[in-house]
C-alpha cells in the first residue's frame, strides 16, 4: 500500500499535471520555435549579405571561394548544433526510459506482493472454513469431546449441559471471528491488487512509450551524426580552399590596391566637380540650384530621392568594412540597396550627367553634378549597372531614367550603389538629405 500512495497518487498527479503543461505549453512552443527559426533565417541572410558586401572589389573567383568556405564552415556548425541537441533529446530519452523500467519493476514486484498476500489470506480463510466445519462436526460428535449427541444419551447433568454449550458457543465464535477478520483481510487485499495492476498497467504503458521514444532519439541522433560527419568532410575539402586562398591573399590585395586607387580617382573627379560648382557661384553664373518635386512611388529626403522606385532595404550600408581574407580595414563609400538585375534607377535630382562609363570595380557608372543646392555642392554617384539610359552632358529631371541595375565591375551580385558627395566629401547617403 506505501507503493500505491506513494507512487500511484504522486505520479498519477504528475502525469496528469505533465499533460496538461505539454498541452497548454505544445502552441507556445511551436510559436517560439517558428519565430526562432525566422530569426535564425535573417540572421543568416544578413550575414550572407554581409559577406557579399565586404567582398567587392575581388574578382568573382575569389570571391565564390571565400563564400564557398564560409558557407560550409556555416552548414557545419548547423550540424554540430543539431547533433549537439540530438545526443541531449537521446540522452533525456535514455533517462526517462531508465526511471521508467525502474518503476515498471518496482510496480511488478509489488503486485507480485499484494497477490501473494491475497493468496496466503485466501488459503487461510479456506483453512477457518475447514476448522469451523470440524470444530462443528467433533463438538456435535466425538464422544472424547464429549459431544452434543453424547451428552443427551449420557448422564450427565443440566449443569454440565450449559457449562458445555458456553464452552461450544466460545470455540464457534473465536473461529467465526477468525473467519470474518481474514475476509475483511482478503477484500482489502483484492481492492489493492485491483489499483495495483492499474497502476502496473500504466508504468507498462509509460515504460512502452519511453522505449518508443528512446528507439526515435536514437534513430535521430544516428541521422543527424551521419550528416555532421558528411559535413564534416566537405569542410575539409573546403579547408583545401581555404589553404589557396590564404596562398592568393596577394593577389587580393593587389585587387584591393587596385581598388583603393580607383576610389582615389574618383575622390579627384568629385573634388573637380566640387572645385567648378564653388567658382561659377563665386563668379555668379551659378545660383543655388532646383532640385526639382519629389516622384510618385520614391522614397524621398529634403533634397534628394531614392534612385529606384518602392521600399528601400539595404544589403550593405555606407562606412567601413572589414575584408573576410586580408582583414583590411576599408571604406564602403556608398550605400548597397537590394533590387534585381535590369532593375530601372532613377535621378535622385535635377542636374547634369558627368559621365556615363566603365570604372573598373565600380564597374558601369553615371555620375550626376546637381550643382549648388541649399548652399552646399552635391554630386550624386550610382556605380554597377547593366546598361546606361543616359549620355554625358544630359540635363536630368528628379526622377529620369538614368540606367539599370546590374553587376558589372567586382561585385558578387545585382544590387544598386548609392553614392552622394557634398562639398567634395562622400557622406551617407541614406537616410537621404
Amino acid at each position: 500500500m506505501f507503493f500505491r500512495n506513494r507512487f500511484g497518487k504522486v505520479a498519477g498527479t504528475a502525469l496528469l499535471t505533465g499533460a496538461l503543461v505539454f498541452a497548454g505549453a505544445t502552441g507556445t512552443a511551436m510559436a517560439s520555435d517558428r519565430s526562432d527559426q525566422v530569426s535564425k533565417e535573417k540572421a543568416a541572410s544578413d550575414k550572407a549579405a554581409q559577406l557579399r558586401a565586404s567582398l567587392e572589389d575581388v574578382s568573382a573567383d575569389l570571391a565564390n571561394s571565400v563564400i564557398a568556405l564560409e558557407n560550409a564552415k556555416d552548414a557545419q556548425q548547423s550540424a554540430q548544433d543539431a547533433y549537439d541537441e540530438a545526443v541531449r533529446v537521446q540522452a533525456s530519452a535514455a533517462r526517462e526510459q531508465a526511471q521508467a523500467q525502474d518503476q515498471l519493476e518496482v510496480a511488478t514486484a509489488q503486485l507480485k506482493q499484494v497477490e501473494k498476500a491475497l493468496a496466503t489470506s485466501q488459503e487461510k480463510e479456506s483453512e477457518n472454513l475447514s476448522n469451523i466445519g470440524k470444530v462443528a462436526r467433533e463438538t456435535y460428535t466425538n464422544p472424547s469431546l464429549g459431544g452434543t449427541f453424547e451428552f443427551f444419551i449420557s448422564d450427565k447433568n443440566s449443569g454440565d449441559l450449559s457449562t458445555y454449550a458456553r464452552n461450544a458457543q466460545l470455540a464457534a465464535q473465536m473461529q467465526s471471528d477468525s473467519l470474518k477478520s481474514v475476509q475483511n483481510q482478503i477484500v482489502g487485499q483484492k481492492n489493492s491488487q485491483a489499483e495495483q495492476r492499474e497502476l502496473t498497467s500504466q508504468v507498462r504503458k509509460l515504460k512502452a512509450q519511453a522505449d518508443a521514444a528512446l528507439q526515435a532519439a536514437d534513430g535521430a541522433k544516428a541521422d543527424k551524426q551521419t550528416k555532421l560527419e558528411e559535413l564534416n568532410q566537405t569542410l575539409d575539402e573546403k579547408k583545401n580552399h581555404e589553404a589557396e586562398l590564404e596562398s592568393k591573399k596577394g593577389e587580393i590585395s593587389k585587387q584591393l590596391e587596385e581598388a583603393e586607387k580607383e576610389q582615389q580617382a574618383a575622390r579627384e573627379r568629385i573634388e573637380q566637380i566640387d572645385a567648378q560648382n564653388r567658382r561659377s557661384q563665386a563668379g555668379g553664373s551659378a545660383s543655388s540650384g532646383n532640385a526639382g518635386s519629389g516622384s510618385a512611388g520614391f522614397t524621398t529626403g529634403g533634397i534628394f530621392q531614392a534612385p529606384i522606385k518602392g521600399a528601400l532595404y539595404l544589403t550593405s550600408p555606407f562606412g567601413y568594412r572589414i575584408h573576410p581574407v586580408t582583414g583590411q580595414r576599408r571604406l564602403h563609400m556608398g550605400a548597397d540597396i537590394a533590387a534585381g538585375c535590369g532593375l530601372p534607377q532613377y535621378a535622385a535630382a535635377n542636374g547634369t550627367v558627368v559621365s556615363t562609363r566603365y570604372e573598373g570595380t565600380g564597374g558601369n557608372t553615371v555620375t550626376i553634378n546637381h550643382g549648388m543646392l541649399g548652399g552646399s555642392s552635391w554630386i550624386s554617384v550610382y556605380r554597377h549597372m547593366t546598361q546606361f539610359a543616359t549620355s554625358p552632358g544630359a540635363q536630368v529631371s528628379k526622377g529620369q531614367l538614368i540606367g539599370y541595375t546590374g553587376a558589372t565591375g567586382r561585385v558578387t551580385g545585382c544590387h544598386v550603389h548609392f553614392e552622394l558627395w557634398k562639398n567634395g566629401s562622400v557622406i551617407n547617403p541614406i537616410p537621404l538629405p
